[in-house]
């Protein structure tokens, strides 16, 4: 049990400090690593970065104080000696945390301002996703968490902190990466395309649908809870024989389908976020379903029809492209990062 909680841990890379000492502030963030956490080596922190209380950072508009950064710094320390490595120097090491907490409020607080949001639905969701990838019911987990000393509701704030922080880089940092057919192409040549090749081969027909849907965006002048109200009256005269194209084209945010009454063509599972999926499953050809939740808004959808079509070179090269796409985030991110930092009033405290 313990290693599957350090695993979800080191998975999550959770920071806790800020959730614990920040609760008064406007932006929340984690700030510490969980890994290797025991209540032994909690408690004791916790009496210790009490005693601390000055600002450290200034990060436009949230602060960092110095009781967060010795927590994280502690519990990074922690870690590295469960993992039998030489811990720098304490210099190096306060300087990268800082960094790290510095780089995690920029992107919540980019967050705040687009109004991103995480539903209970959605956090239900992930936090239930960790406790199966580590084989463990939701009883069974959250036992384990408090074993380890770590408060469920923290824990659950933290998830939320990840989430937000994946949708922000999800939003900004794919749309600057662009993959051509050209790329497709070369990939494909490679020995790892011909092994994606050979597996995609046996490939069994896939199981198509054709939907519309609408999206409807939380902004600053509708937040989350209000925006469902809104599609959600939209659904109900949809539901009474409303005409779901004219209303796409009147209501939806989704500029790319729209203009096309909401119109997605066909479309393979896998290729839209899994809740979109799990709900056309759920929804019959013709029905309208209640509103959902993912990373973008709040959708409804309408099923059109299904169909059975081998699809195995059309999937070959979206599995390319995923790959490729994959990568070029990862060498993105950093840049990207890099860029929201130099942008960023940020002032480091003696």
């Amino acid at each position: 049990m313990k290693t599957g909680i350090k695993h979800l841990i080191e998975t999550l890379s959770p920071l806790l400090a800020r959730t614990q000492y920040m609760k008064g502030k406007n932006i929340l963030m984690t700030c510490a690593f969980l890994a290797g956490l025991t209540i032994a080596f909690f408690m004791p922190v916790t009496a210790r970065a009490e005693t601390l209380d000055k600002v450290v950072a200034v990060v436009n508009d949230d602060v960092i104080m110095a009781s967060e950064l010795s927590l994280s710094m502690n519990m990074l320390a922690n870690q590295i000696r469960q993992a039998g490595q030489p811990l720098p120097p304490e210099e190096i090491l306060q300087r990268q945390v800082l960094e790290k907490l510095i780089v995690e409020s920029l992107q919540l607080q980019m967050g705040e301002r687009a109004g991103v949001k995480v539903s209970n639905e959605q956090l239900e969701a992930a936090v239930a996703s960790i406790a199966s990838q580590n084989r463990m019911s939701s009883a069974a987990f959250e036992n384990e968490l408090a074993r380890q000393g770590i408060p469920l509701s923290i824990f659950r704030e933290n998830v939320r902190r990840q989430i937000i922080i994946q949708q922000v880089q999800q939003a900004l940092v794919i749309k600057r990466i662009e993959i051509s057919e050209q790329d497709v192409d070369n990939f494909m040549q490679s020995e790892e395309g011909r092994q994606l090749a050979m597996q995609a081969a046996a490939e069994k027909p896939v199981s198509q649908y054709h939907a519309r849907h609408i999206l409807i965006k939380p902004s600053a002048i509708r937040n989350d809870e209000e925006a469902r109200i809104f599609l959600q009256k939209i659904v109900n005269a949809a539901q009474k024989g409303g005409d779901f194209a004219a209303l796409a084209k009147k209501y939806s945010d989704d500029p790319g389908s729209a203009l096309k009454g909401g119109d997605l063509g066909w479309t393979s599972p896998g290729q839209m976020v899994p809740e979109f999926d799990q709900m056309v499953a759920n929804t019959e050809p013709g029905s309208v379903s209640p509103p959902f939740r993912t990373q973008f808004g709040w959708h409804t959808v309408q099923v059109l029809e299904r169909r059975e079509q081998d699809m195995s070179e059309k999937i070959l090269r979206q599995q390319a492209q995923m790959i490729l796409r994959k990568r070029q985030f990862q060498d993105e991110l950093p840049r990207w990062l890099k860029e929201l930092r130099d942008q960023a009033y940020i002032q480091i405290k003696q």
